[in-house]
């Protein structure tokens, strides 16, 4: 727990209801002028664009902090009666998901995914920190891709609570505006009020949406998924190309998960083994693993250095404080070439003090 978190548990036993939530809207607001102090003055353009859009966004803690572009075309969400799910097309094809996701809750996700996570790479934001293609590093024709994807913020959360998340991204896209918004302005005369509704939520992306995205020109993809409550949606998202789609019900192991004990319904598998399986064909790996990304790199780097295959990895940089800068460490140590996904992620996440920060959200490299 983060030290503004273990000081708001400290005093909350002896605080009214009132007191806590006038000490959430001050942390709030110190976050926030403490991020807008430490990147003022910087020369980057990209912090520069971001300091800009929160700049007219008082008390901005949205995730992805630039302009967006233009919004998703209209869409519909599907049901499934004997698969019992709800679903969206993506292109041509059926995306689905978990069967405690709501109708409302399925566009919500969907739309976050193309919008802000800009996971099918088409430019809805100035800048796209979260996207896994570039013009020099992307997928092609006759690829391997291997999907590996940590868990979502549902998959954290209770059946129970659904219904919550729902109502808060109700609120969040519905508006059409960043995921966070407040009520008053930064020259408001009154003490700034934090709406409990407007919060800041992770939601991930829909499991499979990039697998989906190029199933047509890929000649094998690997979904590695831990979480059991997507097993089903993807399966059923993948039924008519079971003869190039594999579904690892488990992780991309490492060192320390091995030394765990691991469910009999999950398997691990190590990247390098992975790799393996793909022969001499190009490969695409998409890595967010929720901070686990350089553990399982390191376990797989001998492979990753001496490989004469291409490969490519698109790999989440912002879990940590460090990340970024221990990434291309790696990368540059074992001979590959490295790209920095332009934009920046502005979150607090795993950083263990509770603060937000600007981080590069992506880095791809390359032993090509």
């Amino acid at each position: 727990m983060g030290i503004i978190g273990t000081f708001v548990d400290l005093l909350s036993s002896r605080m009214t209801d009132k007191d806590i939530d006038s000490l959430q809207e001050g942390v709030m607001a110190l976050n926030y002028e403490l991020t807008m102090l430490r990147y003022k003055e910087s020369e980057d353009e990209d912090i520069r664009l971001a300091y800009e859009f929160m700049k007219k966004r008082p008390f901005c803690t949205t995730m992805f902090p630039y302009e967006q572009l233009h919004e998703i075309p209209p869409f519909e969400v599907f049901f499934d009666k004997d698969r019992k799910m709800h679903y969206v097309k993506h292109g041509e094809h059926p995306l689905y998901f978990p069967k405690k996701v709501s109708e409302r809750l399925v566009r919500n996700l969907y739309r976050y995914a193309i919008e802000y996570d800009d996971i099918a790479g088409n430019g809805y934001r100035q800048r796209c920190p979260h996207a896994f293609q570039s013009e020099r590093y992307h997928i092609e024709a006759g690829d391997v891709l291997i999907d590996a994807g940590g868990r979502t913020f549902i998959e954290k959360m209770k059946a129970s609570t659904i219904q919550v998340l729902d109502e808060a991204l109700g609120v969040m896209i519905d508006k059409v505006t960043d995921s966070v918004k407040y009520t008053v302005s930064r020259e408001h005369s009154e003490r700034p009020r934090y709406d409990n509704k407007d919060v800041t939520i992770d939601v991930g992306s829909p499991r499979g949406l990039l697998a989906l995205d190029v199933i047509d020109k890929v000649s094998k993809v690997y979904l590695v998924e831990t979480s059991s409550g997507w097993w089903k949606p993807l399966e059923a998202t993948f039924a008519p190309f079971k003869d190039k789609v594999e579904l690892i019900k488990g992780d991309l192991s490492n060192k320390q998960k091995e030394e765990k004990k691991k469910s009999k319904k999950k398997e691990s598998i190590p990247l390098a083994d992975l790799l393996e399986r793909c022969g001499q064909k190009r490969v695409f790996v998409m890595m967010d693993l929720e901070g686990d990304e350089l553990d399982v790199l390191r376990d797989a780097q001998e492979y990753l250095r001496t490989a004469r295959s291409p490969i490519i990895l698109a790999v989440c940089a912002y879990h940590r404080t460090t990340d970024y800068d221990d990434l291309v460490r790696f990368f540059e140590a074992i001979g590959y070439h490295t790209e920095t996904q332009p934009g920046y992620i502005y979150t607090e996440m795993n950083d263990g003090h509770g603060l937000r920060t600007l981080r590069r959200g992506l880095i791809r490299a390359a032993n090509f």
